[in-house]
């Protein structure tokens, strides 16, 4: 007892001097709460998998709100149903969210400038842009500046197609203009930016009251937006997020697939591969490869076309071209079929490449290359191996039974019902129902496995 006193004894002393001194006034204040900001990529085409994705993060922060929720926004625009779908989510966000367009370089066009007029803050990167968001149609274009209605004697009334393009412009301009005034935006130049498709750069957004401010990241974006007041579901709140835990969300491997097939030209090329996949497994039975890669192309490209806006008369002239092109191997009109279904397909794929409603125009020519290609390499697969292919199968059959019924052999025995017979340098044994002399010709009628079935030369029917 006495030793184990002696050891306990020092640090007894030091525990003893240690909580009699006063406590340093570091360790003495309450420790400060780290804030959590999530950064939600926006990145793309604002597509039906995005819109998903996107939704099933702000349904997490209902039920584990962060302190701020980052929308890092780059995108050339989208569809205008799942542009809607963001914004839905962000009006109804529990937390404040900032649509920050970066990096440098990046651009929130067409759809992009809906969602970064909905968010309650809004912020651009040096050496980014914002606008041109006047919708597109399915199926055409609208003008630039529509003229308003005309209306008295001499004015020529306005044609359906008309009429529905100002209904969707008109549509658009009321929904950018009540998102600038939930947020006290500029909504004169909202509603130029979808009649005439104008842009802006960081500098002259932030001028115009598009923006709220400038930041070149993340960090330095956080301690601009520290401390101030914005309105919030109708209320000045005051933002305090110092000190901040960032989480930079990752979409994860099954949304980044579902976002690569909801890509037009994937689709276009899927259906190309899946339709040249089961034409090759067709004509040439037995591969299984072939049409199993072409089963599943097809049934990817399908499920694209299900959430991407497909211009129904692209793909009808693609599979009329195709037809059209398989007609021609099997009847043989002189190239007649084969011109036409080359200049269907053509046509088809013009009209296949489109942009989906609400996004810049990309225009038919950048995809010339491409599509030129395709029609060369698909045209010369059905016109040429296909047409080999069958012809190789409508041959006459040269081997087994098929190959040698009515040739005609000589006998090496004289034999009534079993000998030998001698055909193509080969040979065979033979049966016959009528007697058979040496070296006389004889006619094959069949065969039982490898025993031919043969009749004197002299005894064959007319």
């Amino acid at each position: 007892m006495a030793r184990l006193f002696a050891v306990c004894l020092p640090f007894l002393i030091f525990w003893g001097v240690a909580l009699s001194s006063p406590v340093p006034p570091i360790l003495a204040q309450t420790p400060r709460v780290v804030h959590r900001v999530w950064v939600l990529p926006l990145s793309g085409a604002v597509t039906p998998p995005m819109a998903t994705y996107l939704h099933r993060w702000f349904e997490r922060a209902k039920e584990r709100p962060p302190s701020l929720i980052i929308l890092r926004i780059d995108t050339p625009g989208g569809l205008s149903g799942s542009m809607r779908s963001i914004i839905k989510d962000i009006l109804a966000s529990p937390v404040p969210v900032v649509g920050y367009v970066a990096p440098g370089g990046a651009r929130a066009a067409s759809a992009g400038t809906y969602i970064l007029y909905a968010c309650p803050l809004a912020a651009m990167s040096p050496g980014t842009n914002v606008g041109s968001a006047t919708p597109i149609p399915v199926g055409g274009s609208l003008p630039l500046l529509p003229e308003p209605a005309r209306t008295g004697k001499g004015s020529k009334p306005s044609s359906p197609s008309d009429t529905e393009e100002r209904k969707i412009v008109n549509d658009a301009v009321a929904y950018i203009r009540s998102l600038a005034e939930v947020n006290g935006r500029n909504a004169a130049w909202a509603e130029k930016a979808v009649l005439s498709a104008a842009n802006l750069s960081a500098r002259q957004a932030l001028d115009q009251h598009v923006i709220d401010l400038i930041s070149p990241d993340i960090p330095t974006l956080l301690e601009q937006i520290d401390g101030r007041t914005l309105t919030f579901h109708g209320q000045k709140i005051l933002l305090s997020i110092e000190p901040a835990s960032l989480r930079f969300v990752r979409p994860q491997w099954k949304d980044r697939l579902l976002e690569i097939l909801s890509r037009p030209e994937l689709a276009y090329l899927l259906f190309l591969l899946g339709v040249v996949g089961l034409a090759f497994e067709f004509s040439h039975p037995g591969f299984v490869l072939p049409g199993i890669t072409g089963l599943m192309a097809i049934i990817l490209a399908f499920y694209a076309f299900t959430i991407l806006p497909v211009n129904l008369t692209g793909l009808l002239l693609l599979l009329l071209g195709i037809s059209l092109m398989v007609a021609e191997v099997l009847v043989g009109a002189f190239g007649g079929l084969a011109v036409a279904g080359i200049v269907s397909f053509f046509l088809g794929s013009l009209f296949f490449f489109r942009a989906p409603e609400g996004e810049v125009a990309t225009p038919a020519s950048s995809y010339l290359p491409l599509i030129l290609l395709l029609t060369l390499l698909v045209s010369g697969f059905f016109l040429g191996v296909i047409r080999l292919a069958l012809k190789a199968r409508m041959r006459p059959v040269l081997t087994g039974f098929e190959g040698t019924k009515g040739e005609r052999g000589t006998a090496l025995d004289s034999f009534q019902k079993k000998g030998r017979v001698r055909l193509h340098s080969e040979i065979w044994w033979a049966t016959s129902p009528v007697p058979v002399k040496e070296g006389e010709q004889v006619v094959i009628e069949g065969m039982t496995g490898l025993t031919l079935k043969v009749r004197p030369a002299s005894e064959e029917a007319p």
